[in-house]
């Protein structure tokens, strides 16, 4: 597994539904494939968890959603928290 490592991808997200969608095809159309996405929102009030919920199923996509905006450091900290790698 030395020449294929795991990486994890922290993205956090406030009320970027006009471009979550983007950025999770993105990292979905990768050539490299042995990643997991740990995306946590912050409490966003636009569409955003209604994007993300089709990407719940996903088996390399886990995603947070925090009850109160916390910031983006703190989202990012949680994410490197509840990674595997």
């Amino acid at each position: 597994m030395l020449n294929n490592p795991l990486i994890d991808i922290i993205i956090p997200n406030y009320n970027k539904g006009k471009y979550i969608k983007e950025c999770l095809e993105s990292v979905l159309n990768q050539t490299y494939k042995n990643w997991k996405v740990y995306l946590v929102d912050d409490c966003s009030n636009d569409n955003s968890k209604e994007i993300l919920k089709s990407y719940e199923n996903k088996e390399n996509i886990n995603l947070f959603f925090l009850q109160e905006n916390l910031g983006p450091s703190y989202c990012r900290n949680y994410g490197v928290k509840n990674s595997n790698s």
